[in-house]
């Protein structure tokens, strides 16, 4: 299988990672973003991350609004204050990691985030978080941190 590099850059265009995604693929779909560290940034808004595996990512304030998650490993990942706004997260994995470690979404905005199959057993939260209009965190198995 053809492979191309991509670069992901900050909002200042410093080199944050690279990684190697399909020649067919249009985006970040099936990209090995493991450990990506990118607080704060907006680069990645809008981006497709279908399938992609974000583990232990530190995304905490970062603007992922409009990205595509669907089916992507988000366990461990710190996305306090994310910005994940008309997110699709279908299918993503936001449970536990393989130590137990939780995805932390404390302040993080999923309005509108599409949320349907998202595995979010042990997924912290707290009073800021904000969810689509009907989501209930509780029966998600989510855990309300303080």
């Amino acid at each position: 299988m053809s492979k191309r590099r991509v670069t992901i850059v900050d909002d200042d265009g410093r080199h944050l990672m690279a990684c190697y995604v399909s020649a067919e693929s249009s985006d970040l779909e099936g990209a090995d973003l493991d450990g990506l560290l990118a607080s704060g940034i907006s680069t990645l808004r809008g981006r497709n991350c279908t399938g992609a595996s974000l583990y232990a990512a530190l995304l905490q304030e970062t603007d992922l609004s409009s990205c595509d998650f669907e089916g992507a490993d988000l366990r461990g990942a710190n996305l306090k204050g994310a910005r994940l706004y008309a997110a699709c997260l279908r299918d993503a994995d936001m449970g536990l990691d393989a130590l137990g470690g939780p995805v932390r979404l404390q302040g993080a905005d999923l309005r509108e985030a599409t949320l349907g199959g998202c595995r979010l057993s042990g997924a912290e939260y707290d009073a800021t978080t904000r969810f689509p209009p009907g989501f209930d965190p509780d029966a998600a198995g989510m855990v309300k941190a303080d």
